[in-house]
């Protein structure tokens, strides 16, 4: 994990169990040791474990659209995006796999806060995710290990989106044990508030 920002080690150290976390320290390792294949095996089992949708069962080829429209377009496309990423180069398109997990996740926030809110679809129709969190953290709806993932998660959607690497010992902004992780955590996090603490799950 010498590699990873703060935000992601501390999501690695409480958020992921420890099925998760062996799954991206063995990716790790097979990576290193050119067996990309193996490691994304079992990265898509630890993912499938999760349940609901996700890369494990979505098609690796953007082109192949399961969601052409709707609710579940804007939930689960951006997620499509990101195994595709996982797929072709995760060194590469470390920060696109940020970038379209935290996609993910303020569709999940924003569907969430209609869910809950009177109101709520008009409201946070185009909230952004860190906006979302802060409402779903002032209701005080979920517990609190899930508002401080969330709230770590927006500090690394934020950086995805707006930072360029400053740090000249390394070679990118984002390593590939931050798009391990917080592609796991985009996961975690939705199923939650897509299934839980009063947030039907999609139909």
């Amino acid at each position: 994990m010498k590699h990873a920002l703060s935000d992601t080690l501390w999501l690695y150290k409480n958020l992921l169990n420890h099925n998760q976390r062996f799954a991206v320290d063995e990716f790790m390792s097979d990576m290193y040791q050119d067996m990309q294949k193996e490691a994304l095996t079992r990265l898509w089992r630890v993912d499938e474990e999760i349940g609901g949708i996700g890369g494990y069962c979505l098609p690796k080829n953007p082109v192949q659209n399961p969601f052409p429209g709707g609710e579940r377009r804007s939930l689960f496309r951006p997620l499509q995006y990101a195994a595709c990423e996982l797929e072709r180069d995760v060194s590469y398109g470390s920060r696109y796999i940020v970038q379209y997990a935290g996609m993910h996740l303020e569709a999940v926030t924003r569907r969430y806060l209609k869910q809950v809110q009177p109101l709520g679809s008009i409201r946070h129709y185009n909230s952004t995710l860190g906006k979302s969190v802060h409402k779903i953290a002032s209701l005080k709806t979920v517990d609190q290990q899930t508002v401080q993932s969330l709230m770590a998660f927006v500090r690394l959607y934020n950086m995805s989106k707006h930072e360029v690497n400053q740090d000249e010992s390394k070679d990118r902004l984002f390593s590939v044990e931050d798009a391990l992780i917080t592609y796991l955590t985009a996961r975690i996090l939705g199923v939650r508030l897509l299934t839980g603490n009063g947030s039907p799950s999609v139909k």
